[in-house]
């Protein structure tokens, strides 16, 4: 008896302390929802670290991509993107003078592509409409002259096909350095 007795009080006395402590402990009523917002919150800010370093991970890859195109090309354009020694009187006259070499730019940079060669000459006339139109557009003389000198340079006999081959990979890179070096507000 003495076991029945001890177990009849103390289980009132438990349930009692049990059901106090869940009346007085409203954290967890709210603990599911606060819960919640700092799985939300630290989701947000894992998302966003995420987010940033994939972002910063492509920085570094386009810098190291334009530290290699820089290191390649680099070479061309001190050789070739020159200030021209003698400017043409006029934009028309640049521009004449451009389309005029620019059968000599096809011939050495595409010296490997017989079809991009047809292509041209097929449509010469047309194609060289084109040039003009876009020399026009640039609007200065000495970019439209860096262009010619950078036409009769790839055109020399010096260059080898290695280097007509980079510059075949990227044909108007040249022409662009000369419009970034003499008209930048054009390009």
């Amino acid at each position: 008896m003495t076991v029945q007795r001890l177990r009849r009080p103390t289980t009132p006395y438990l349930l009692a302390c049990v059901l106090a402590l869940a009346a007085c402990d409203k954290s967890s009523a709210e603990d599911p929802a606060a819960k919640a917002q700092a799985k939300a919150d630290a989701d947000a800010k894992a998302e966003a670290e995420e987010e940033a370093r994939i972002e910063r991970l492509v920085a570094e890859k386009r810098a190291r991509e334009k530290a290699e195109h820089d290191k390649t090309y680099g070479g061309m354009v001190e050789r070739f993107v020159k200030e021209p020694e003698a400017l043409p009187k006029d934009l028309d006259a640049a521009c004449t003078e451009l389309i005029e070499n620019y059968s000599d730019w096809i011939k050495a940079v595409y010296f490997d592509d017989d079809r991009a060669q047809l292509e041209f000459f097929d449509h010469k006339k047309k194609n060289l409409g084109v040039v003009k139109g876009k020399c026009a557009k640039v609007g200065n003389i000495a970019a439209a002259a860096c262009m010619t000198g950078v036409i009769k340079g790839v055109s020399a006999d010096d260059v080898s096909e290695a280097d007509r081959k980079l510059i075949q990979a990227e044909p108007d890179y040249l022409f662009d350095e000369c419009v970034a070096k003499f008209a930048p507000d054009n390009q």
